[in-house]
């Protein structure tokens, strides 16, 4: 359990520990004052009911002792003794992403689940406290995140904890202790219905992407990119894939700009594992095949259109007054060229669509917009020499 507790200010506590019975009271079920009879669920003091009509009510220490995290504990305590009561926990889905994938893959859904036994466990000086579940024979960690108490490396840290100890772990969103007085009734709805629940860790997905990545290479590296099964671009007489194919790519299963690659197992869906060797390759064999014959029809475009400047006729220059510079078009015909351009744009042609006025539109493959080239963050490559993706996609992080 982690020991470098962050600081933060002693918080209103609504849950004491009966000192007869060693039972769990919610301030709204005591006594007011010493009458309530309870001690604090961290440091065992003796508390006092404070039930007025100013503050919410809530229990204090008699002596007054600022016991740090006695109002988080109370509730973890309480959320322990409801998951007792009910015996079952409603879990959310369990899906499976990686970093280029545009969706996520479910690899179970939302479900509730029998509980068999719950363990709870509270060291001296340690928060938070360990809250575990069994069920099915999984273990199943519980950590609660009153306001936003934890930031992406304490959450990597709990997720890299759950690892090491062979355990899942869910996270609850809850209001701030000073926020809500968590009675039983709520608690109890936050635990059958799972909207505040996150994995932080799950076993089962972790399965799936170390089955995934068994069946992934890393490819090697050729020019600004590497070699690629899919053939997506060619440079120095060989087919390979430019950097930004690879970072839109399914088969990539690493943050771009690396590359971990199962296009050669022909792995890209959960499902694949479930079809021959045989039916996948085909597939990605299909796959090259079409983008390499793409790839040469572009290059023989680009090699005729040279021949044609090399063997064009040099006819001498006829000195002539120089013409007048023609107006510059006005906003309306712009627009109307702009018009035209999209009623017109065809998004497989192997030449630059421009206007009558000089200026090359592209359309952004996330957006769907048509815009000037000077407004696109990357554009042509194996998507064509009119598809990319424009700079306000690519600042919103959507291409």
């Amino acid at each position: 359990m982690a020991k470098d507790i962050k600081k933060r200010s002693a918080s209103h506590i609504y849950f004491g520990v009966d000192k007869d019975t060693g039972a769990l009271r919610h301030i709204s079920r005591v006594l007011s004052g010493a009458k309530c009879n309870c001690k604090c669920a961290l440091c065992g003091e003796s508390f006092e009911a404070r039930k007025g009509t100013q503050r919410r009510h809530h229990f204090a220490h008699v002596s007054n002792y600022e016991c740090m995290y006695a109002g988080e504990v109370a509730v973890y305590l309480g959320f322990s003794s409801v998951l007792q009561e009910l015996k079952s926990i409603r879990l959310p889905a369990i899906t499976l992403r990686f970093p280029t994938w545009g969706e996520a893959e479910t690899l179970q859904a939302a479900r509730s689940i029998a509980i068999d036994e719950v363990f709870y466990e509270c060291k001296e000086l340690a928060y938070p406290p360990m809250l575990r579940v069994a069920a099915g024979g999984n273990l199943l960690r519980i950590i609660l995140n009153f306001g936003n108490y934890y930031d992406d490396s304490d959450i990597e840290g709990l997720s890299v904890e759950a690892k090491i100890g062979g355990y899942s772990t869910l996270m609850y969103q809850m209001p701030r202790v000073d926020d809500d007085n968590f009675s039983p009734e709520q608690l109890a709805d936050v635990i059958k219905s799972s909207s505040q629940a996150r994995w932080i860790f799950s076993r089962l997905e972790e399965q799936w992407k170390e089955r995934f990545r068994s069946v992934a290479t890393t490819p090697k590296i050729h020019g600004h990119g590497c070699f690629c099964p899919l053939s997506k671009s060619f440079h120095e007489g060989k087919y390979y894939a430019q950097q930004e194919d690879c970072a839109y790519c399914g088969y990539n299963l690493a943050t771009p700009p690396a590359c971990l690659c199962t296009a050669e197992s022909g792995i890209r869906h959960k499902a694949d594992f479930k079809r021959s060797e045989a039916d996948r390759k085909a597939e990605i064999e299909k796959m090259r095949l079409a983008n390499e014959a793409s790839l040469q029809r572009r290059l023989a475009m680009i090699e005729a259109q040279k021949a044609q400047r090399n063997t064009a006729p040099i006819e001498k220059p006829i000195i002539a007054a120089a013409p007048q510079k023609p107006p510059a078009p006005t906003e309306e015909e712009l627009n109307l060229a702009y018009q035209d351009i999209v009623a017109s744009f065809d998004l497989l042609s192997d030449a630059w669509t421009m206007d009558k006025y000089g200026r090359r539109w592209i359309q952004c493959k996330t957006c769907g917009k048509i815009k000037r080239d000077a407004e696109m963050a990357t554009y042509g490559g194996s998507d064509g020499p009119n598809r990319g993706i424009c700079a306000e996609c690519s600042r919103k992080g959507l291409g």
